[in-house]
């Protein structure tokens, strides 16, 4: 059953409505793990299967794993009709998506559950999202390749699969999910330019060992994950992170500070943004010297170490681009009244500013949660305790409300 499960990851879906349309690639063994991956997140969803996906799997284990009885025939109700009726239905997903579906639908061909309701959504305009799993050859087919491009001219939207041992493998959970928020998500950053910055950098001692801190990189990747969906034109630049990268945005590594700092100001300076999000935990100090090779434990028993203060990125880009929305995160370890305001004289420069207390281990470094004090320039306002993708969410809600 669903309901014990939903929203445990994420609420980005929040109450949605997604049909997930299941074909007969051998692939449909993960639709039940799809499925519940999506309820984790929020969703409700309503099975559909094709009538050769029915006797490859029991509809019975979509009805468990959903907690919706699976629709598998057309019968005299006109399910693929009155489903539309009953449920707002947010989003239709065909996942796993074979070589005879996708080409059925391209040209209008009706006549299964899944086909009938993928024809409804282009219909209703209602996004509808594949996920294609079959052998290699079969997805470089040329009929297959200029029907998947007719139907992304209907704005159908498409999950890569991963190519690998001469198949065209179903992709991950992660993937489908990001596609389904980027189709059900309001675009109110559609034409801005978006570059973020996420993780920590390293600062070496020598050519294995090094400085760094414990940023999970997170709360960026949700930033940039968010204006992402809503549109914006997303380039992230980041260091170390122990998150999944977005692979429909760009995304280009800095292992040090120095390095995360160069990248962003060749950014900076050849192209226009609207917004730079500086929510890396870059490395404050390095070494003044670096050694060469590793440092040999039988030579030293001791060494000190002399550093000095890295260069700072958020407040070049604003004297480089004064238009570009500069929103600077302040990562500070035990949070009281009087730092507050003392971020927020240190950052003026800044459009907006974010505060959180890495001090607690519920929140900040490493942990899905985190807990701010977002300034808009004017007023200081406390987000409570919640999943980092909800705080990105309530973040750029903020942004706009006062950029707009």
């Amino acid at each position: 059953m669903g309901e014990e499960i939903k929203g445990k990851l994420g609420k980005e879906l929040m109450d949605k409505n997604i049909v997930h349309c299941i074909t007969a690639s051998v692939s449909l063994y993960k639709a039940i793990d799809i499925a519940r991956y999506l309820i984790k997140h929020g969703a409700n969803v309503i099975p559909v299967l094709s009538n050769d996906a029915k006797r490859l799997i029991s509809p019975y284990l979509l009805e468990y794993a959903t907690g919706n009885k699976p629709v598998t025939k057309i019968t005299g109700e006109v399910e693929h009709v009155k489903f539309f009726k009953k449920y707002k239905i947010d989003a239709v997903l065909i996942a796993p998506a074979t070589f005879n579906t996708i080409n059925k639908i391209a040209n209008g061909i009706a006549d299964t559950p899944v086909t009938l309701f993928a024809c409804m959504a282009i219909s209703e305009k209602i996004p509808l999202i594949i996920a294609p799993a079959m052998h290699e050859p079969m997805f470089n087919n040329p009929i297959l390749i200029k029907n998947i491009e007719k139907l992304k001219n209907e704005n159908v939207h498409f999950v890569s699969p991963i190519i690998e041992e001469e198949k065209a493998k179903i992709a991950s959970e992660d993937y489908i999910l990001i596609k389904i928020i980027f189709a059900t998500s309001k675009k109110d950053l559609e034409g801005k330019r978006i570059l973020v910055t996420a993780g920590a950098t390293r600062e070496f001692i020598d050519d294995v060992r090094f400085i760094t801190n414990s940023s999970s990189g997170k709360m960026g990747i949700a930033m940039a994950n968010e204006a992402y969906y809503r549109g914006g034109k997303v380039t992230l630049i980041h260091g170390e992170i122990k998150a999944t990268l977005n692979p429909y945005y760009e995304s280009i590594y800095s292992e040090t500070t120095l390095q995360m700092y160069q990248k962003v100001l060749d950014k900076i300076n050849k192209e226009k943004f609207d917004f730079f999000v500086a929510s890396a935990a870059v490395t404050d100090y390095t070494p003044t010297k670096k050694y060469e090779g590793k440092i040999s434990t039988k030579i030293f028993d001791k060494i000190n170490l002399e550093l000095k203060l890295t260069p700072k990125i958020i407040k070049k880009v604003k004297e480089i681009s004064p238009e570009t929305k500069l929103i600077a995160f302040k990562a500070e370890y035990g949070i009281h009244e009087d730092k507050i305001q003392e971020i927020i004289s240190e950052y003026s420069f800044a459009d907006f500013i974010i505060i959180n207390d890495v001090s607690r281990k519920d929140i900040g470094f490493g942990s899905d949660f985190n807990e701010v004090y977002f300034f808009d320039g004017k007023k200081l306002t406390k987000i409570e305790k919640r999943l980092k993708s909800e705080i990105a969410k309530i973040v750029w809600d903020k942004i706009l409300y006062n950029t707009n």
